[in-house]
């Protein structure tokens, strides 16, 4: 029996999110699990230690940073407009 195109096309689509979303909960079950804070950074604080990656895909440790400068200035900005 041959399908109608469009119930092809919507199997392939429903399959397609499936694999995505059984992708996602593997990656998510292999991350490594954040360390809660007890309590938020106040201003004046120091901040906890933590590596990001930067503009260009490299990674930065914020105690890296402080050992080669004088002072260190975090700026926090959204990441779409």
């Amino acid at each position: 029996m041959v399908l109608p195109r469009w119930t092809r096309l919507i199997s392939a689509a429903v399959l397609l999110a499936l694999v995505a979303i059984a992708g996602a909960i593997r990656q998510a079950e292999s991350a490594e699990p954040r360390a809660a804070r007890s309590a938020p950074v106040d201003a004046g604080d120091v901040a906890p230690d933590f590596t990001l990656l930067d503009q260009d895909g490299r990674a930065r440790t914020l105690s890296k940073e402080r050992a080669t400068k004088d002072a260190v200035v975090l700026i926090f900005y959204r990441g779409h407009w």
